[in-house]
């Protein structure tokens, strides 16, 4: 036991003394300091610090995962809109009692995406979003996606309407 402590403590000396060696050499040294001329403007030296490397062309980013889906499901009827638009409903409605109040909008807000703005489709303002109040404010938005007015609403359409992000 005694020579594992005698080892320790030979070992530590050491590397303290290293140490203090290292602490030592970095103070000696002493850079000299960079002069700048006092006539050339930062510019120039930027200028003259700058490679002359071309730049790399831009990389395509890759479709959003909303974007890809949109991309596999193609055109979308209003039926179609309305069914996804419940089934979101549905998750939202904790208690299934058709209606989706202030608490469970706020739960839903975290896994749903655009949960946050359906309080806006609440038309009465009770606080308590009705289904008939959700399926009036899908059916008005599908009205508005549909440019062509040919009673489908295309990825192209989505996304011209959301800014370039399919929903």
């Amino acid at each position: 036991m005694r020579l594992v402590l005698c080892l320790a403590s030979t070992m530590a000396m050491s590397l303290a003394a290293c140490a203090q060696e290292e602490r030592v050499e970095a103070a000696a040294v002493d850079p000299a300091p960079i002069e700048e001329p006092a006539d050339a403007p930062e510019e120039a030296f930027l200028e003259e610090a700058a490679l002359d490397v071309e730049p790399l062309p831009p990389r395509p980013l890759p479709p959003r995962p909303a974007q890809r889906r949109q991309a596999e499901q193609g055109p979308m009827t209003l039926e179609q809109m309305l069914a996804r638009a419940e089934r979101g409903f549905d998750r939202a409605d904790a208690d299934s009692d058709g209606v989706v109040t202030t608490a469970e909008l706020d739960a839903a807000a975290e896994t749903l995406p655009n949960a946050r703005n359906w309080s806006r489709a609440d038309r009465d303002g009770d606080g308590r979003l009705t289904k008939d109040e959700f399926r009036s404010v899908v059916a008005w938005r599908f009205e508005r996606m549909d440019a062509d007015g040919d009673g489908s609403v295309s990825v192209e359409e989505r996304q011209a309407r959301r800014g370039g992000e399919a929903d």
